[in-house]
């Protein structure tokens, strides 16, 4: 038997949210395998609409203490 009726045989009666982690290991494992990927999930979401991205979206929600590049009290000793 070919392996991709197996594999297709062996995904009957999985959910919606299991075959999309299953296609989420192939896509891996081509990955690993070096084989170009010619579609990504980056930009999908699980239902398989496209995400919007907007770009400065968290602008102003982070901070930076002011003395972020002080030196540690624990490494003091290292100095």
């Amino acid at each position: 038997m070919p392996l991709e009726l197996l594999l297709q045989q062996e995904a009957k009666g999985l959910t919606d949210e299991e075959l999309r982690e299953v296609i989420r290991y192939v896509r891996f494992m081509k990955i690993e395998a070096g084989i170009p990927a010619k579609h990504s999930d980056s930009t999908v979401t699980p239902t398989g609409k496209k995400k919007i991205r907007s770009a400065g979206k968290y602008r102003g929600q982070g901070w930076m203490a002011d003395d972020f590049d002080a030196p540690l009290d624990d490494f003091r000793e290292y100095m």
